[in-house]
């Protein structure tokens, strides 16, 4: 077996055992104190103003990507499915825009659902994306599987009340985009904005944490949570930009071609 077969299938196992976990490790409860967000300020009829409108960066960053893939030539017309995975993920990221608002409008575990399944959406159809380029895949059923996952492992929460298949959805599939960057080449340009997105999403992640934290140190200005939201959005900034250059690169487009 080649370096390149070995690659492929350490990210395959490592995707499986995922799964395998998901099912395996403790079950995680959802805790009521994470609907108490720092920033309770109304504007004007909105409540929670600052985690709501900023979920506003979401939509047009949404819409941008969207009428980038709309373009032609972006992608190669014979990579549809690509295109397509990319396409879902934005749809995703627009529908996670009004789906945050509503959850952030009164936060509750029942409206939570609507902010966590197109959340899935988003990520699901970017880890879609990634094994299509990376690992040759060809075919509507893996974008299909993913999303269902994705989807399939918020309701699994909702009726059950663990929350670790939906963890391991979502944090993993940012473990296997990056593994899969790491370990696999692409054929296209620009696909280190991946990355850049990357370390946007894990200040989102830090932010969110610390949301009383900043909100206090800012002198109440803005909220972590609120940050964690347009650091999200300038994350995406990055994967729009990747694709609005697309181009193949030589060799390796003749390879995906080829196979």
């Amino acid at each position: 077996m080649n370096a390149k077969k070995v690659k492929q299938t350490l990210v395959i196992l490592a995707a499986i055992l995922l799964i395998l976990a998901a099912f395996i490790l403790p079950a995680v409860n959802q805790q009521q104190t994470f609907h108490d967000f720092a920033d309770k300020r109304s504007l004007l009829f909105i409540p929670n103003a600052g985690d709501v409108l900023s979920n506003l960066a979401f939509l047009f960053v949404a819409l941008w990507g969207l009428i980038v893939l709309a373009k032609d030539k972006i992608i190669e017309p014979s990579q549809n499915n690509l295109k397509n995975a990319y396409r879902w993920m934005f749809l995703g990221l627009m529908l996670t825009a009004f789906g945050s608002a509503f959850y952030h409008w009164a936060p509750t575990d029942k409206r939570l659902v609507w902010d966590r399944l197109p959340m899935t959406m988003v990520f699901m159809p970017l880890l879609a994306a990634t094994f299509i380029e990376r690992l040759n895949v060809r075919g509507k059923s893996l974008l299909i599987a993913a999303i269902t996952d994705g989807v399939a492992s918020v309701f699994y929460w909702k009726f059950s009340g663990n929350l670790m298949p939906y963890f391991v959805a979502q944090y993993g599939a940012i473990f296997l985009i990056l593994l899969s960057i790491i370990l696999l080449p692409s054929p296209y340009t620009k696909r280190y904005n991946i990355l850049v997105a990357a370390g946007f999403y894990a200040i989102a992640f830090t932010c969110e944490k610390f949301d009383r934290n900043i909100f206090s140190f800012t002198h109440e200005v803005i909220s972590g949570h609120t940050i964690k939201h347009l650091s999200a959005a300038a994350g995406f900034c990055f994967i729009v930009t990747m694709l609005k250059p697309q181009r193949a690169t030589g060799f390796l487009y003749k390879t995906l071609i080829q196979h």
